[in-house]
């Protein structure tokens, strides 16, 4: 990890072991009418009792935000990142081409390289630069002309990097061919319990999740699981 990192401490007090695993809070698509937005667990992890044995969880997260891209179709030549990912919980895990850029939002004043553009054969990204069409808090992809299939081969949104450096999409939509593609991303992330292995499609669901909101400027939340099914985060330095 850089040390520009999150840090997400997760203690439990329950009487049995716990898996807990970390999704983020999806993204805003802006330039599609009605996205249908996916979401990954970008890590899961198992542990006892923490009164008895001490034992806690540190799920590590890059706070650089990056904008990704990832292919289903045929194998081609590796870009920049290779990750695992399933695009259908009742699907196994299947080895997919991913590329990631660093990547800046739009501001209210100023010209970031907040735009980076997408190529298919092979897979990557550019270099980002300046895009005037892009909204203020958002970052763009220019997507190139593809065919949609029944079931996409093709995913774009923002990516996340975790403690063992492995590039996972967060929050994706299938693009809009020939467009500018807008993403609004949060450095917002929750915790809740189960298995879900990273790089596994979760069901998006704020309920009964412990929240860490890192745009609040913490650098690091601890997470209580409580005995009675309940969480409690708080942030620290």
């Amino acid at each position: 990890m850089t040390s520009s990192s999150y840090q997400i401490i997760v203690r439990n007090l329950s009487q049995t072991t716990q898996y807990f695993y970390v999704f983020q809070k999806q993204a805003a698509f802006p330039s599609l009418p009605s996205p249908s937005v996916l979401s990954s667990s970008l890590g899961c992890q198992s542990v006892g009792n923490y009164t008895s044995s001490g034992a806690q969880i540190n799920f590590g997260l890059d706070s650089q935000i990056y904008a990704g891209a990832l292919s289903t179709g045929q194998a081609v030549t590796p870009s920049e990142f290779i990750a695992l990912i399933t695009l259908d919980a009742t699907r196994s895990i299947v080895s997919t081409t991913t590329a990631a850029r660093a990547i800046t939002l739009t501001t209210p004043s100023g010209s970031p390289d907040n735009c980076t553009t997408l190529s298919l054969d092979p897979l990557g990204l550019s270099v980002p630069a300046y895009q005037s069409k892009v909204p203020v808090g958002a970052f763009g992809m220019i997507v190139p002309t593809y065919t949609p299939l029944p079931v996409p081969e093709l995913y774009c949104g923002v990516a996340a990097l975790n403690n063992d450096q492995a590039i996972i999409l967060s929050s994706y939509v299938a693009p809009a061919p020939n467009a500018v593609l807008s993403c609004i991303p949060e450095q917002i992330f929750f915790v809740k319990t189960g298995y879900q292995p990273p790089g596994s499609a979760v069901s998006y669901d704020e309920t009964n999740a412990a929240c860490c909101d890192f745009t609040t400027g913490y650098a690091t939340f601890t997470v209580i699981y409580n005995a009675n099914g309940t969480f409690l985060a708080t942030g620290g330095p």
